[in-house]
């Protein structure tokens, strides 16, 4: 067995900077590809939700095809690191297909178009994906390191969220037409997609360890992959609360600008909302990983997701001259928004040791790939539940391009207001029944590495 080189803060730095390539692009698709279809591309909201939902549903089931195929992967760059090198530039080009306005004539052209432009982008985004998160846990073993990992690593893809609505906002002021707004945003957003993950794969390696491809007779069929990995009953629960979590989060930032701009109406306002949301995420990504080791993460969630209900009622509750009160509220919100970020994706590794226990095998790929199965298929429920909701209220689109807002109808701004407040906090109360059965617990896991020790020493002596 190679051991594993020291953990520097220099290398949790640049491994951590590549979720900027994952997280920055992202940001703008979670708060902007729905407001884009509608007020930009002049789709309606039905329509609009509806390629993103075909769009997700295709990326959803994409994954663990990916993990399958990545966990066989034999290159002179290793099973993930490969992935890396060769998708980051397209990863970048085919993220600007998505924001342009293609002068097709009708909207069932649009919608065709729209949809294999998301899949074509969510396709390498798996990818890409994939590989990087599957490399996480072949770095350490350690629980603590791994929520020290992980905590630079999200801190990181908040920090991309951050990034990528600044720029937004930035472009917003120089550049008054929308269509060529976000042309100039997604050429941007490209080159912060592709540079990031290339330092990624540069400083990292993928060490040996017990059970990997190179020193496991035993393989798993497609089939079995999936059977195995969805019967791991702590998996399940963890997909559960993150499911839950993670819709949560992919529903407000969907809702947010609409709530800016058709609830609070103050639309030149709405980047800012999102800005205080998510560098307050970045500010309690330290205080959280301190809760997870005092404690442990699946406390840590519990209590951050509990919060976080308390503050979506808060905000549905204000009044449209309550401007402050709602940055206040958008500001503690990003506690429960860091929870959803980092907590789940730190929980992972401890499943990935607990299946090397049961199977012998090492598996990351697997569980990464439906890990973000289950997070893809809640933003694509997310955005179409939202799409239709607004249809089924009278939503008014924009004249396309035109930049003009009209004044919704009672029942479309009630959609909007329910959708960041209650509908949230019910899908944060399931995430928080999820977390309360978890039982990987850090008694569980200090006792399932004294097993996994004696485990790997006997495999390491029968393989000399």
């Amino acid at each position: 067995m190679t051991e594993t080189k020291p953990i520097t803060t220099r290398f949790k730095l640049l491994y951590g900077m590549g979720d900027l390539s994952l997280s920055a692009p992202l940001t703008i698709v979670a708060f902007f590809q729905l407001i884009f279809l509608t007020d930009v591309a002049g789709l309606p909201p039905g329509q609009a939700g509806t390629a993103v939902l075909l769009g997700k549903v295709w990326d959803a089931f994409n994954d663990p095809v990916i993990g399958f195929v990545s966990d066989k992967l034999d290159t002179r760059w290793g099973r993930r690191r490969g992935l890396l090198l060769f998708g980051a530039i397209p990863f970048g080009i085919s993220f600007i297909f998505q924001f342009i306005v293609p002068n097709l004539g009708t909207d069932f052209a649009k919608v065709v178009y729209y949809t294999l432009a998301i899949i074509l982008f969510d396709t390498v985004y798996t990818i890409v994906n994939v590989a990087f998160n599957a490399l996480t846990p072949a770095i350490t073993p350690d629980y603590d390191q791994q929520s020290s990992i992980n905590g630079f690593r999200m801190g990181f893809s908040i920090a991309g969220s951050l990034v990528g609505i600044i720029i937004a906002t930035i472009i917003a002021l120089f550049i008054t037409d929308l269509r060529t707004q976000y042309f100039v945003l997604s050429l941007i957003m490209a080159l912060v997609a592709i540079v990031p993950i290339l330092i990624a794969f540069r400083v990292t390696e993928e060490y040996d360890r017990p059970g990997s491809k190179d020193d496991s007779d035993e393989e798993f069929s497609f089939i079995e992959m999936i059977t195995t990995t969805l019967g791991n009953r702590p998996f399940r629960l963890l997909m559960g609360l993150y499911l839950f979590s993670w819709t949560t989060a992919s529903l407000i930032a969907s809702v947010l600008v609409f709530f800016a701009n058709y609830y609070m109406e103050v639309p030149d306002q709405a980047n800012f909302f999102v800005l205080a949301s998510q560098l307050s995420a970045i500010l309690f990504i330290p205080f959280w990983v301190w809760v997870s080791r005092k404690y442990d993460k699946r406390k840590a969630f519990i209590w951050g997701s509990l919060s976080w209900i308390v503050i979506l009622f808060g905000l549905m509750s204000v009044t449209p001259e309550m401007i402050a009160i709602t940055y206040v509220l958008a500001a503690l919100g990003g506690a429960g928004v860091s929870t959803a970020y980092l907590l789940p994706w730190s929980m992972i590794p401890d499943v990935v040791e607990l299946d090397e226990l049961n199977t012998g095998l090492r598996r990351e790929a697997a569980f990464y790939a439906f890990a973000a199965f289950f997070q893809k298929l809640g933003t694509g429920l997310a955005i179409w539940a939202f799409g239709q909701a607004l249809a089924l209220r009278g939503y008014i689109s924009p004249e396309a391009g035109s930049g003009i807002l009209p004044v919704q109808p009672e029942s479309a701004v009630q959609a909007i207001r329910l959708s960041i407040g209650l509908v949230p906090a019910v899908l944060l109360v399931c995430a928080v029944a999820c977390a309360y059965f978890y039982p990987i617990t850090r008694p569980f896991y200090e006792d399932m590495q004294a097993k996994l020790k004696v485990a790997r020493e006997a495999k390491a002596a029968a393989a000399d």
